[in-house]
């Protein structure tokens, strides 16, 4: 199989996303271990490596020596169609397992847009789709995240769900399952006896059937199973396990730093967020344990940046104090701090004042709606002068780009809504412009309002079609006039199937199955979301999806009515009642629990810790001597094997973290955004190895060549390798001034040469003893109608049966070797036979 999967990444975008070999990765003997745990998440490796949930879990589970817990992702269509045209089965990264010899896959549900991928995933790794096609020799399926509060529509694809926090139960479920699969003989006695465990649903001990108020089927338990499904919550929170030896990829990723989790919940009861229900109640991590964790983690990876993550996270009690203590430290180390989803009322000038010491990350406000009398009616406690407040904080900050979330169609909205949202951007525009001298970069996102599931406006339809078209065209014609907005909306249709599926029932299956025989994949990116696959899946499966949309009965049970997550329905009701007359609720921090009775999880809230805030005393000491000037140095690395599926950029990420994790100093960039300086050479091609590249670098601390070359390898993923280290005297001339010539190698013994070779024989009519002499006569013939300049020369080598090219080097002018070779050989891409071995210099300097 490996073989055949090395061909196969030669063939498709981003290779890097299916290789594995990441540092930090962990990587177990399948044979000394009792359980195989896939963690899979059905959406890109860039989407599922930035998610928080997938690393506490991996960590959690491998902890643990008797579990091997591997990472899976959803492979994009180029993947998918090689895996499928060479029946290799999708594997893990670590060690390539493939997925039908796991004894469990774990599901990571966080978007319903994602459910075509499910099935893609499990069809690729030779699973039946569906519970009931499935016995006790099949891997158990399961699932967990957000989008499992409403199960119903994928209910039938998986065995049972986890409804709550996954640290708090999946190990449990994982070693009750091992146990039970040794001591019974039928998969349904052993999905009976998983559904004794709080937060466990098991789909097939549960009947649909068609209430008399409601279009959407519901469910009722068989079998003795419980009626309610309540989530599971990690309490103490504070205690609960997190990781800092996270997997740092090898590629870049959406979220691409160290994410720290500073609390779980929300104390806001905005009535239109489903995260408030999913996550209740609101609990914090201690101060100690965030700024022990952040820094720990950075030390263990390398990431440049950080960031403290949470629904609101200027509600963390802390905040001030703990952004203030970590800058204190992180402006040592040139390593950036960011906020997650940050309420105007909670960036102080203070905070913007902390987090600019190192550079300006990215600033984002969420409105949601253009007015206050908007804001009332969805419980949005946030004043227009706030907002206000927090973009002049920000702009004197210097930051000169801001981004806004806005919703439309809102329970209510009138037009002057539209029109406030229009205004406030002017608003925003008209502070920057005065404290920046010119008007600022404002990001507009804008979608759709979706009636969630356990939401107070649960029970209300969704605004029609054309009168949302209506509004996002109003707005991106208002907005887009303005040269300083970069305006965005959501898709629509696709919002429309998200909220079908996020209020849907298991009639939908049928839907989801058949959208996706016809095609459907990565239905929430948009170059390959097509409405009209689904259309007509609606239509034959006789369904009309515009149900799903409308108002529903308040008395009526719901496909989801069975899932408690410690909010009472009632409450809810009351609620949508107080937003239709445009009544806030007081949030948690503000009211008193014994008044509000909305719930029965109260006694779980955290919210203090008695302790004093200061940083973590842990050795750190940089490597090397620190002396009193600066030096030169050049450093020779070998990137070759799996990891010359790396591009230039990143392979530079990883060079840089590599430097971070050895604490190796560097010199870094002057200005608002400070890197490392360090040069390299001009980028290989993606595919071509490098026996022989090189950067330069500067730094105060002086180093041994060879210690540095073993400490240095310690902190490398597989397939990169220093191989010296050398110091100059002086800083001139620079490394791409010096160079003269790149010197390439062409494979002759591979089969894309041969094959090559002999066609190209064969079409000029070239006959010789062997190899070689034919090699050298293309190369003859070539060179004698070459016109460019930028060939020195170019042999065989008869002994070492490679092909040489030498190139001139020109600091202004790329030259692309494979090109050449194309040329002279007509391989098709041949930078997967060809090796970058090594730069020759004008002049080589004296070493000190």
């Amino acid at each position: 199989m490996m073989k055949d999967l090395e061909n196969i990444l030669k063939e498709v975008q981003k290779p890097g996303r299916y290789l594995g070999g990441e540092w930090n990765e962990i990587k177990k003997n399948p044979l000394r271990v009792k359980a195989k745990i896939a963690l899979v998440f059905p959406d890109l490796y860039e989407v599922g490596m930035s998610y928080l949930g997938q690393k506490i879990l991996y960590s959690l589970l491998n902890d643990n020596p008797s579990i091997l817990a591997e990472r899976v992702f959803a492979p994009w269509v180029d993947f998918e169609q090689k895996l499928r045209s060479r029946n290799i089965p999708l594997y893990s990264l670590e060690n390539k397992i493939p997925l039908d010899q796991f004894d469990v896959l774990g599901f990571s549900l966080l978007y319903e847009l994602n459910y075509t991928n499910v099935l893609t995933i499990l069809d690729l790794g030779h699973i039946p789709l569906f519970s009931a096609q499935r016995d006790l020799e099949h891997p158990l399926i399961i699932a967990g995240g957000p989008a499992v509060f409403n199960p119903e529509p994928v209910a039938s694809i998986f065995d049972l769900f986890l409804v709550g926090d996954g640290e708090e139960a999946f190990m449990e479920i994982i070693e009750k399952y091992i146990t039970l699969k040794e001591e019974l003989k039928e998969k349904s006695a052993v999905l009976k006896e998983m559904a004794k465990i709080k937060g466990v649903y098991v789909p097939s001990l549960y009947t649909t059937y068609q209430p008399r108020n409601s279009y959407l089927m519901a469910v009722k338990p068989d079998n003795n199973a419980p009626e309610k499904i309540e989530k599971r919550i990690r309490f103490p929170f504070h205690e609960a396990p997190f990781p800092e030896k996270i997997v740092v990829p090898n590629i870049k990723v959406i979220f691409d730093r160290v994410a720290v989790e500073v609390a779980r919940g929300c104390y806001h009861k905005c009535r239109f967020c489903q995260a408030l229900s999913i996550y209740f109640p609101h609990r914090v991590k201690s101060p100690s344990f965030v700024l022990e964790k952040v820094l720990e983690s950075l030390r263990l990876t390398g990431y440049e940046a950080a960031s403290l993550s949470s629904l609101s996270v200027s509600d963390y009690p802390y905040l001030g104090e703990v952004v203030k203590t970590l800058m204190t430290e992180l402006e040592k180390q040139k390593i950036s701090l960011s906020l997650s989803s940050l309420r105007p009322r909670g960036l102080s000038l203070e905070v913007a004042k902390n987090i600019t010491r190192v550079r300006k990350t990215g600033f984002t406000l969420v409105p949601e709606a253009g007015t206050e009398r908007l804001r009332r009616v969805i419980n949005k406690d946030l004043e227009n002068n706030e907002i206000l407040e927090a973009s002049e904080n920000a702009f004197s900050q210097g930051w000169r780009r801001l981004k806004l979330y806005f919703m439309v169609g809102l329970p209510t909205e009138r037009d002057e809504d539209l029109e406030g949202i229009v205004s406030l951007v002017e608003d925003v525009k008209r502070i920057g412009s005065k404290i920046l001298k010119s008007p600022p970069n404002i990001n507009i996102s804008v979608t759709s309002f979706i009636p969630k599931s356990h939401t107070p406006f649960q029970w209300l339809k969704m605004e029609d079609e054309k009168i949302l078209e209506e509004k996002h065209r109003f707005l991106k014609s208002r907005l887009r006039k303005y040269r300083f907005v970069k305006f965005k909306n959501h898709s629509l249709k696709s919002s429309i199937l998200e909220a079908v599926f996020s209020r849907g029932d298991r009639k939908l299956t049928q839907v989801l199955f058949q959208s996706w025989k016809n095609g459907a994949r990565f239905e929430s990116w948009g170059d390959l979301f097509d409405f009209r696959i689904w259309e007509k899946a609606f239509e034959s499966k006789n369904i009309d999806y515009r149900l799903y949309l409308e108002a529903l009965d308040r008395d009526a049970v719901l496909p989801w009515d069975h899932i408690d997550t410690g909010i009472k329905k009632s409450h809810l009701l009351q609620e949508v009642d107080k937003a239709l007359k445009e009544e806030r609720t007081l949030s948690c921090l503000e009211n008193k629990c014994d008044l509000c009775q909305g719930c029965n999880l109260s006694p779980l809230l955290e919210r203090e810790f008695q302790e004093q805030i200061e940083i973590p005393s842990a050795p750190y000491s940089l490597f090397g001597k620190k002396a009193q000037d600066i030096f030169r140095y050049r450093a020779i690395y070998s990137k070759r094997k799996n990891a010359r599926f790396i591009s230039h950029l990143d392979l530079s990420n990883i060079i840089q973290r590599t430097f971070r994790r050895a604490n190796i100093s560097v010199v870094h960039s002057e200005g608002f955004h400070p890197k490392m300086a360090i040069s390299y050479l001009p980028a290989l091609p993606l595919g071509m190895e490098g026996k022989a590249e090189i950067i330069e670098f500067k730094s105060q601390y002086l180093f041994e060549g060879d210690e540095f070359v073993s400490h240095v390898n310690k902190f490398l993923p597989a397939g990169v390798k220093f191989l010296s280290l050398k110091k100059f005297k002086t800083f001139k001339p620079r490394l791409n001034e010096e160079m003269k010539t790149l010197v390439y190698s062409v494979d002759l013994k591979s089969r894309a040469a041969k094959e090559a070779l002999k066609a190209t024989c064969k079409e000029k009519n070239i006959s010789a003893k062997d190899d070689y002499k034919k090699v050298e006569k293309i190369v003859d013939d070539f060179l004698a109608d070459y016109k460019g300049g930028n060939i020195e020369k170019i042999f065989p080598d008869r002994k070492r049966e490679k092909l040489f090219l030498y190139l001139k080097h020109s600091p202004h002018k790329n030259i692309r070797s494979q090109e050449i070779v194309e040329d002279i050989l007509r391989i098709k891409n041949p930078v997967f036979v060809m090796a970058r071995e090594k730069i020759l210099f004008a002049s080589d300097e004296k070493l000190t």
